[in-house]
């Protein structure tokens, strides 16, 4: 019988034997890519759609649809598609994939490639490997028929069976020794994101307990310095159920991605977890967690903790595993408020962190020593007065006293050491403390890109734009998809005067954070091209729902360095309205002033905000090119000095 082939480009498809060769050197694959290559080729006259391929390649099993796609990436890898050359598999959006290239069907045999033993170990729970030996293809049989005696041929196969046994059980030994020591085979793993637990069914009725566990594994495995984990902030856009981990691990820029799905039966909680390393689209690691979460809620988060952390660092210590299952509070309750309270919290939105202050209020009621829980608290208040939502007055009593009574129940919380470090500088102007709370933070949890983006903020505030870009774009790197890390970034790169640089990243995240036309236009401001400056404030305007005075002021700024007087003095019109209305800052209308050319109200407003306490000034006053014109005014120096800034 002669084996059937395909033949596309360099390549040819073994089919009765299973193996792919490019120009005739085999190739390794995983019997359930090449079946993915070969279903693809023999369909290729039509696009096969993601239903039919999972029912086809998996048909007495339910998986997910990131089998498919991870299969897919392997084979364009294999292929060379991602080193640029030939496209072999077209991707069609919301469909499936369809074979491109041209194949010609060969039924006569190509030249044999030599019989190769492969030798797969796969670690079970009870620690046993299973050995598999692939047969030499017939051809090469048929050729030892010939050459022997029946006799002979008896003696040479037993022979070879007693040879390819003894390496069998060799090299199981072998694997399963160093298997051991190492979960995985391939270059360590150093930065992970852990994607947002996605429900197994079709319905997402258990979506906050699927990112409360993400959460909290998260703020687990940041305990391990030695590991760089995605915040919740950047992974948590990654929730949707046919979103494409590996794709979605590039994004982030990481080494691997942790996928799981979770089901819930009653007080049953099944997890289904996955470490692909998105490098080479791999499964170093995967397990299935089944606990009893009325029983012991902290069981379940406990195991999956410890057997990740193990995963990630082969050599975990005893006091490494006691970090990672360490829990914040015994109170089962006071733990699912906190874990709804984040999940609202992690939201942007005023209504979604009110709620997300009542159930940490909740949470503190069932246990007054959660201290996780007054960081939560603190942090919403800031967050809420940062954009103006509440009151300062109400606020930051609020914020200071939850996180200075997180301190109090723990001072190693890194969390609790930012918000005192945000309190310090933006509403008490103590600079030295504000800078030992950020230093704090940093030294608890150096992988923290919080700790560093507010470290870059008391940076920039101060005017050390070195010092700024520097930990702006550390924050950047360890939280590289949230918008505030990066409105930081370019905010450092403004206040050192490097505007192309601010610019070319603004328009990197453009698509990502269309808000990003602000930083685009502070950027023009500071080049002196205030027409291209105007254009990029009047885009960020008319993607924003409600009043944005910031950017408002910013734009009659331009208009009046444009010679615009009148369209400069409707905006300040508007903006003095708003702010009779306490929805603008003093600060606002400064800025428009001091477009204007009137110095005395310049000053004025910026001597209101002063005495507000305003945040927009701290953050503003050494950065911002709307007061450069300004900076050799004796006033502005006299203003700098009251605040305890440099001149």
């Amino acid at each position: 019988m002669k084996s059937r082939f395909y033949e596309f480009g360099p390549f040819q498809i073994d089919k009765l034997n299973h193996v792919l060769l490019r120009d005739g050197d085999r190739i390794p694959l995983k019997p359930k890519v090449f079946d993915t290559l070969l279903l693809l080729v023999e369909n290729r006259e039509r696009v096969l759609d993601k239903d039919e391929l999972l029912r086809r390649l998996w048909p007495d099993t339910v998986v997910e649809e990131s089998n498919l796609s991870q299969n897919v990436y392997l084979l364009r890898k294999v292929l060379g598609e991602e080193a640029g050359r030939e496209i072999y598999i077209a991707t069609m959006p919301k469909r499936g994939y369809r074979f491109v290239a041209s194949v010609k069907e060969v039924e006569n045999a190509v030249q044999s490639h030599s019989p190769r033993l492969q030798v797969h170990a796969a670690a079970e729970k009870n620690g046993s490997y299973a050995v598999n030996i692939q047969q030499p293809i017939r051809a090469d049989a048929q050729s030892v028929q010939s050459n022997f005696a029946p006799s002979s041929l008896r003696v040479v196969a037993l022979a070879i069976v007693s040879f390819v046994l003894v390496l069998a059980v060799v090299l199981a030994l072998y694997f399963r020794s160093t298997n051991k020591s190492s979960p995985r085979s391939g270059a360590p793993i150093n930065t992970v994101a852990v994607l947002p637990f996605k429900p197994a069914g079709q319905t997402n009725t258990d979506e906050d307990l699927g990112f409360g566990m993400a959460d909290t594994l998260i703020t687990r495995l940041n305990s391990l310095k030695q590991i760089k984990v995605r915040p919740m902030s950047s992974t948590r856009k990654f929730a949707s159920p046919n979103q494409d981990s590996i794709a979605a691990g590039r994004e982030l820029k990481v080494d691997a991605v942790l996928e799981a799905n979770i089901q819930r039966a009653g007080d049953r909680v099944r997890v289904t977890m996955r470490l692909i390393d998105v490098r080479d689209g791999s499964v170093p690691w995967s397990g299935v967690f089944d606990e009893q979460v009325n029983a012991n809620p902290f069981a379940l988060q406990d195991r999956v903790a410890e057997q990740v952390a193990q995963a990630l660092i082969p050599q975990l210590t005893g006091e490494q595993k006691n970090l990672v299952t360490k829990h914040s509070t015994a109170n089962p309750e006071a733990y699912r408020l906190y874990m709804l309270g984040r999940y609202h919290a992690n939201k942007n939105g005023v209504e979604d962190w009110k709620q997300a202050i009542e159930y940490f209020n909740a949470a503190i009621e069932r246990d007054p020593g959660y201290a996780l829980a007054y960081t939560g608290l603190a942090n919403t208040y800031l967050s809420l007065v940062a954009d103006s939502m509440i009151a300062k007055a109400e606020a930051i009593p609020k914020a200071k006293e939850a996180a200075t009574t997180a301190l109090r129940l723990d001072d190693n919380l890194a969390e609790a050491h930012i918000s005192s470090g945000r309190i310090y500088m933006y509403y008490d102007w103590d600079w030295s403390a504000a800078e030992r709370e950020f230093k704090r933070a940093i030294e608890l949890n150096p992988n923290s890109g919080d700790a560093h983006r507010e470290y870059a903020a008391y940076f920039t505030n101060g005017g050390q734009s070195d010092q700024a870009v520097a930990e702006a774009k550390l924050g950047r790197d360890l939280d590289p998809l949230t918008r505030v890390t990066n409105f930081q970034f370019a905010w450092a790169l403004i206040s050192a005067h490097r505007y192309d640089e601010a610019l070319q990243h603004a328009q990197e995240v453009l698509a990502m954070f269309p808000e990003a036309h602000f930083w685009i236009g502070l950027a023009d401001l500071g080049k002196g091209k205030y027409g291209e400056a105007a254009g990029e404030f009047e885009k960020k305007l008319s993607l924003s729902k409600d009043s944005d005075p910031l950017t408002s002021a910013h734009l009659s700024y331009a208009y009046a360095m444009m010679g615009k007087h009148d369209a400069a003095v409707k905006i300040l019109a508007e903006l003095t309205a708003l702010y009779e209305q306490r929805q603008a800052s003093p600060y606002h209308l400064a800025i428009v002033y001091a477009g204007l050319g009137d110095k005395d109200q310049t000053f004025a407003r910026l001597n209101e905000s002063y005495r507000e306490h305003s945040r927009p000034l701290v953050s503003g006053l050494k950065v911002n090119p709307t007061w450069d014109r300004l900076r050799s005014d004796s006033r502005f120096k006299d203003l700098l000095r009251r605040m305890g800034l440099p001149q």
